[in-house]
C-alpha cells in the first residue's frame, strides 16, 4: 500500500514537471517495447538514450489543444523523447484507444510490427484472388502477413522455418504451409520476402511476369544479398520494392483500423498466445 502511494506522489510529482505541448497529451506508462532495429543498431547512441519508443498507458492529461484522446483512456502511441519515464508527452495524432481486451503489453508489442505488415499488403494492390507467398510466415511480421492477406481474399502459401508451428499458420489462414521450397514450381503474383540471409524465394524464379517482391525484416542480424542477374533471370517487369516504416500517413488512422477488426474477431493478430510469445 505504501508503495503505491509512493508511485503515485512521484508520478504526480512528474505530471506537473513534464513539458507538453499543445498537441500532445500526457501518459501514465504502463509499458514500453524496443523494437528490433534498436537492438542491433551499429552506431553509438546519445548517452542516457533508452530503447524503446512504442509506449502504452492511461491518458493522465488531453492535448491542451482539445482533441482526443482524453483523460482515463487506455492508449498505445509513439514516444518522441529519447529516454522512459513513468509519465511522458506523447503526440496525440499518433495515439490510439485500445479496445478492453488488449492489454498494454500487447499493444506496446504488436503497434510497429502491426502497421508494417499492414502497409506492406497495401503496397500490394488488391490480393483478392491473388497467390502471394510469405517467408518467414511462422514469427513475427511473417505471421501478421499471412493472417492480413488471407483476410483480404488471397492464395496465401507460407514457408516457415520451424515445421513444429505449420498447423498455427494454416490456422491463420494460409491455404498451404511448406518448409523449404525444393521441388516448388508454382509461381505467385506477390512475394514478402523475410530478409534474413540469402533469400529464399526471390531467386528461384517463383515470381510471375510482373510480379511484386517486397523486403521486410530488413533489420535481421544477417542481411540479405541480392544479385542482380540472378534475381531478373527469371520473371520479366517484376518489381522489388524498398519498403520504410515511417511514412507521412499518421500511425494513428491505420491501426484503429485494425483494432476495430480486433475487436470484432475478425482477425486475431495472436492475441490469443502468452503476451511474450506476441512480443
Amino acid at each position: 500500500m505504501t508503495e503505491q502511494f509512493t508511485f503515485r506522489q512521484t508520478l504526480a510529482a512528474q505530471s506537473t514537471a513534464t513539458p507538453q505541448a499543445d498537441d500532445e497529451i500526457l501518459v501514465a506508462v504502463r509499458a514500453v517495447a524496443p523494437e528490433h532495429d534498436e537492438m542491433i543498431k551499429a552506431e553509438p547512441l546519445p548517452e542516457g538514450w533508452l530503447r524503446g519508443w512504442d509506449v502504452a498507458g492511461v491518458v493522465l492529461r488531453g492535448a491542451p489543444e482539445g482533441f482526443s484522446p482524453l483523460p482515463g483512456d487506455r492508449i498505445v502511441g509513439v514516444a518522441s523523447a529519447g529516454k522512459w519515464s513513468p509519465c511522458m508527452a506523447i503526440p496525440s495524432e499518433y495515439a490510439v484507444v485500445l479496445p478492453d481486451h488488449v492489454s498494454f503489453e500487447q499493444a506496446a508489442a504488436l503497434r510497429v510490427a502491426v502497421l508494417t505488415a499492414l502497409r506492406l499488403v497495401r503496397g500490394a494492390g488488391t490480393v483478392s484472388g491473388r497467390r502471394v507467398m510469405v517467408t518467414g510466415a511462422d514469427r513475427g511480421i511473417g505471421r501478421l502477413l499471412v493472417e492480413l492477406a488471407a483476410a483480404l481474399g488471397a492464395e496465401v502459401t507460407a514457408v516457415v522455418h520451424d515445421p513444429a508451428r505449420a498447423a498455427e499458420v494454416a490456422e491463420l489462414g494460409a491455404g498451404r504451409v511448406l518448409h523449404d521450397l525444393d521441388g516448388v514450381t508454382d509461381t505467385c503474383d506477390v512475394l514478402y520476402e523475410a530478409a534474413c540471409g540469402d533469400l529464399m524465394a526471390a531467386g528461384r524464379g517463383l515470381l510471375r511476369p510482373g510480379g511484386s517482391v517486397f523486403l521486410y525484416e530488413s533489420f535481421a542480424a544477417h542481411g540479405a544479398d541480392i544479385g542482380f542477374f540472378r534475381f531478373f533471370g527469371g520473371p520479366e517487369q517484376a518489381g522489388l520494392r524498398h519498403f520504410v516504416f515511417r511514412t507521412a500517413t499518421p500511425e494513428d488512422l491505420e491501426l484503429a483500423q485494425i483494432l476495430d477488426l480486433l475487436t470484432t474477431g475478425e482477425i486475431s493478430l495472436g492475441l490469443g498466445e502468452p503476451a511474450e510469445r506476441v512480443a
